[in-house]
């Protein structure tokens, strides 16, 4: 009788204890959303107790009893509009993440070899060099032109940058000095769909306006590596075994592998035993593909659809891993992390967005100060920072963790919470605290 009565005491202790873990995780969780949204209505004039709200909301999440994914957009969300308003341009309407020279719409921007340095595009006909530690600074103009510029890409060794015009061809512009002098800038005036480099050589690969799949060498020679009856938006070369990847307007992922067959794809009819092809086609529905990316693993192909989803592509089985929705409107961009855990996509609907892969509870960082559609998206070499361009001709800077906002909330803002403030946004029940010292 004894033990029955011992093993029951403990069966009960042990479910108080668990209870009372959940009652304190959710309030937890409640305080975070709770703070993080009074921080998002805070008006902007009381800059510094919106800032105070919401890092205290963050340290909160971040040390929390929580699991770390909970209430995340709510905080870095939170974070960031605290930021806007810290150190905000009043007369030039700007804040510190925003820059902007382009007088149309932002098509492209991608990194180089060098960390500190990025390029944009745009429909204006110019390309132009930023630096990232000083993004207020005039930008090196690069390249500029008449022209539509609708892509720019940047070559594997980080030398030689390719701008894709609107039914004008393209250009190869080159951005190391060490071969400056050697190489001047190269224009191709073939009309082309889209283009890409080469991994590894000093070739890249086009798509004429005919369908025809050319690969071009700097010293003009030309293969012809395959044909298409379809609309190609984008061409991905797998590095590691030189697999072409085009994604079309008509829903059909297509694809060359070595040694390339130079016949024509199928429009009605997807051939049957397409795994077993040195080319293949497969129908992943009528929605147009409009960007691709490999994963740095080489094993994951994302493909970002006018539907407003993202396929993820399983290489090597050739099949569907799983489909991720959220963005409302065409996917316009779409870029692996270094490390290849997280996803950069970027939409029509405004919007771009982190995705991390390892989670699918996960909701995605969603980024949205933009004034128009987001037409690119670019992580930086290290994965730290993202950035995005649009059709309201700014370029914005974000970020991937809200430490940062953290960090610059510490900063810039030189008070705390009165115990006043504290006792009407934390809770008078809760021991005050000082988050930055």
């Amino acid at each position: 009788m004894r033990f029955i009565i011992t093993t029951t005491l403990l069966f009960t202790l042990n479910c108080s204890f668990t209870q009372n873990k959940v009652d304190n995780d959710s309030r937890i969780t409640e305080l975070v959303m709770s703070m993080s949204q009074r921080s998002l209505v805070m008006p902007g004039y009381l800059t510094d107790l919106k800032a105070l709200i919401a890092i205290q909301a963050y340290h909160f999440w971040k040390n929390g009893d929580i699991e770390p994914y909970v209430s995340h957009l709510n905080v870095y969300k939170a974070l960031y509009e605290a930021n806007k308003y810290l150190g905000y341009d009043s007369i030039r309407n700007r804040v510190y993440n925003q820059v902007g020279l382009h007088s149309n719409r932002v098509t492209s921007v991608v990194f180089g070899t060098d960390p500190n340095y990025y390029y944009s595009s745009s429909a204006d006909g110019s390309v132009l060099k930023w630096d990232l530690s000083n993004p207020h600074g005039i930008p090196e103009t690069v390249y500029d032109s008449d022209k539509i510029i609708q892509s720019i890409e940047m070559s594997k060794d980080g030398k030689v940058l390719m701008a894709i015009f609107y039914q004008n061809g393209l250009a190869l512009i080159p951005t190391d000095e060490n071969i400056q002098e050697d190489l001047s800038i190269i224009e191709d005036p073939q009309p082309v769909q889209t283009a890409t480099f080469i991994p590894g050589q000093r070739k890249y690969l086009s798509v004429t306006q005919d369908g025809n799949l050319l690969m071009k060498g700097f010293d003009a020679k030309t293969q012809h590596v395959g044909k298409t009856a379809l609309r190609v938006n984008q061409l991905k070369v797998d590095e590691q075994d030189g697999t072409i990847y085009a994604g079309t307007e008509q829903g059909v992922l297509e694809a060359w592998e070595k040694p390339y067959e130079v016949k024509e794809s199928p429009v009605k009819d997807i051939m049957q035993y397409w795994k077993q092809q040195s080319y293949f086609g497969y129908k992943l529905g009528s929605f147009s593909i409009n960007c691709m990316d490999i994963s740095p693993d080489g094993k994951t192909l994302a493909i970002g659809r006018d539907r407003g989803d993202v396929i993820l592509w399983n290489i090597q089985k050739k099949e569907l891993i799983r489909i991720i929705s959220g963005h409302q409107s065409t996917v316009t961009d779409i870029q692996f992390n270094p490390k290849g855990n997280l996803l950069l996509t970027t939409s029509r609907d405004g919007t771009a967005r982190i995705w991390d892969l390892r989670e699918s509870k996960k909701l995605p960082i969603i980024l949205d100060d933009h004034d128009d559609w987001v037409f690119t998206g670019s992580f930086n070499p290290s994965g730290t920072q993202v950035i995005t361009g649009g059709g309201d001709e700014f370029i914005r800077t974000w970020p991937v963790d809200p430490a940062y906002f953290a960090f610059r909330i510490c900063v810039m803002v030189n008070r705390t919470m009165t115990q006043e403030e504290w006792n009407e946004f934390v809770g008078s029940d809760i021991p005050y605290e000082v988050i930055c010292e």
